[in-house]
């Protein structure tokens, strides 16, 4: 985590010194708390899980106060899951089994390219809010579960879990000037899955997450 942020901060610098006007570069550090829902009684959501997001984006004012925005970054979501039938997952070729009423953590990790577009209010000050809504398209990169009876432990679950997630975010936020075009950026995003991660067939599951935005602008 601590290299990709390295990363991202000494990109979004370059990009920066390249960058004309309208053009914009987000790098981003933000908690955040994620779950899952479900559409089937027999797969309950039970309990959220606090990762970090790290990232990367682009604003391009297309006017004053409006851009497109477009982003790279590093987007770690799940939760718990009980079962109250018995469920299996496949790690590595082998199956895993789930009792019944167990509960299921998981912790997936995806490359996050989201789009979308941002508001901006005029200056107050030092101050500039926005509204940012968009999409996010992403790709699993990494699952791991673990069971509450430790039947399972940070097994690796990808088979179980479908590569492509898509997903859309709405947020508000405020950017202080700090003097030239750096600014600090804070806010709070929402965010939800229109896809069904796993590939159970009993059960539509879906991320959800709430991300205290925090970055700087350059």
């Amino acid at each position: 985590m601590r290299r990709i942020l390295v990363f991202c901060i000494i990109l979004g610098a370059i990009l920066s010194l390249q960058a004309q006007s309208p053009v914009k570069f987000n790098v981003q550090v933000s908690p955040q708390f994620a779950w899952f829902n479900s559409d089937d009684n027999a797969v309950n959501p039970n309990g959220s899980i606090f990762h970090m997001q790290v990232g990367l984006q682009m604003d391009y004012f297309f006017a004053e106060n409006y851009a497109f925005t477009v982003g790279v970054g590093i987007n770690n979501l799940g939760g718990n899951l009980q079962y109250s039938d018995s469920t299996e997952f496949s790690s590595k070729g082998d199956i895993l089994l789930v009792e019944p009423g167990q509960s299921v953590k998981m912790n997936l990790q995806y490359i996050d390219i989201p789009v979308g577009l941002k508001l901006k209010t005029e200056e107050l000050g030092y101050a500039t809010f926005f509204l940012q809504l968009g999409f996010n398209p992403m790709i699993n990169i990494n699952a791991k579960a673990s069971t509450n009876d430790g039947a399972m432990d940070k097994e690796d679950i990808r088979e179980s879990i479908h590569l492509f997630c898509l997903g859309y975010h709405a947020g508000l936020g405020v950017e202080y000037q700090l003097g030239g075009s750096t600014s600090l950026v804070g806010g709070l995003r929402w965010s939800a899955g229109l896809t069904d991660v796993t590939d159970n067939d009993r059960a539509n599951v879906k991320t959800n997450a709430v991300t205290i935005h925090i970055g700087v602008l350059f």
